[in-house]
């Protein structure tokens, strides 16, 4: 990737019709808008049919302050014991602490879907301290998953045991 893209616009449109404005360099991030470049790089608008207006809105704010201070690879095995500790970056660390769960959630899909690497670590490492000590029913709560009827657990039990060991 060379410089010459900083002038390059791209347009990403959000489900509900909203276009977003962003550079090249930046919108490279994402490998739905990388594998949408034609054969003579241009682009043309992104529909970005899976995400909403103020996800898409936030994911542009991401992508932009990427560009110009790239993220800190989020090391695995981790190396602390908090989100604070593993995240050194202030923004970073601001940009998904300011959040509430559903906005995260959103934002996890959003990355997801666009193949945006860096903000789809981020927002996993933070739903992984968001479940760390927790036991099965609030998991089940925070990530809204049905009760399982005594039959289903059952069946789960039986097909999964290596979920249910106790260490």
């Amino acid at each position: 990737m060379d410089d010459s893209d900083d002038d390059e616009i791209v347009t990403l449109r959000s489900r509900d019709g909203k276009e977003f404005k962003i550079s090249g360099n930046a919108a490279r991030l994402s490998t739905v808008v990388e594998e949408a470049y034609n054969d003579d790089g241009t682009v043309d608008v992104v529909d970005v049919l899976r995400v909403s207006n103020d996800t898409l809105e936030q994911v542009v704010e991401f992508l932009q302050y990427h560009k110009d201070c790239a993220m800190n690879e989020i090391p695995t095995p981790l190396n602390g014991t908090s989100f604070t500790e593993i995240v050194s970056q202030q923004w970073y660390r601001s940009f998904v602490e300011s959040k509430d769960r559903d906005t995260v959630f959103n934002l996890l899909t959003a990355a997801n879907y666009l193949g945006i690497k860096p903000l789809l670590d981020l927002t996993c490492l933070r739903v992984t301290f968001e479940l760390t000590g927790k036991n099965a029913e609030e998991i089940r709560e925070i990530l809204n998953l049905p009760v399982l009827t005594p039959e289903e657990e059952a069946t789960a039990r039986k097909e999964h045991k290596w979920i249910f060991e106790d260490n």
